[in-house]
């Protein structure tokens, strides 16, 4: 071997120290243009063919609900929310927690595993309507994708108030 050949696989035999990284795992969903991040510590499943029967009289966001064992589970559409369309046969449902707790919401895809750790925090969250945007608690940015933080608990149950607020001014 000549002197630059070995010179050229020294440097790439020696490795770099990185500094430790703390994994943070969490599931990202993605909604129209939007991710969401859903920690990993919460029960989630996502359900192929299963039947979301629709419900009379709700604002469009609400889907309808489902049986999953047993519990009927309200489903909604974030999209809609969003103001967004797109095409809707290949949305999966995805649900969150278990029992009289659970929800589903529709996602554009399978979720991804992220990395919490090594996202970018945006020091300014992107707008979204009125009823998300008070839910956020922080966003990030990677390769291109906008993730944000939301308290879904509190999201849901907004949404269903507000359903439940429009049907008693109706009366």
């Amino acid at each position: 071997m000549q002197e630059d050949e070995l010179n050229a696989l020294d440097i790439i035999d020696t490795e770099v120290p990185q500094p430790d990284v703390k994994i943070e795992p969490v599931f990202g969903i993605r909604i129209g243009s939007m991710g969401f991040l859903v920690s990993t510590t919460r029960f989630c499943e996502v359900l192929d063919k299963i039947q979301v029967n629709a419900l009379p009289n709700v604002h469009p966001w609400v889907s309808g609900i489902l049986n999953l064992r047993g519990n009927l589970v309200p489903v909604f559409d974030l999209r809609v929310v969003l103001e967004e369309t797109g095409d809707n046969k290949k949305r999966r449902l995805f649900a969150v927690d278990r029992g009289e707790k659970a929800v589903a919401l529709w996602i554009d895809n399978y979720p991804e595993i992220k990395n919490r750790a090594v996202m970018n925090p945006l020091i300014t969250l992107p707008i979204l309507p009125d009823i998300l945007q008070r839910f956020v608690t922080g966003g990030y940015e990677h390769a291109g994708q906008v993730w944000v933080d939301i308290k879904f608990e509190d999201l849901f149950k907004a949404l269903g108030r507000h359903q439940y607020a429009m049907e008693e001014m109706a009366t």
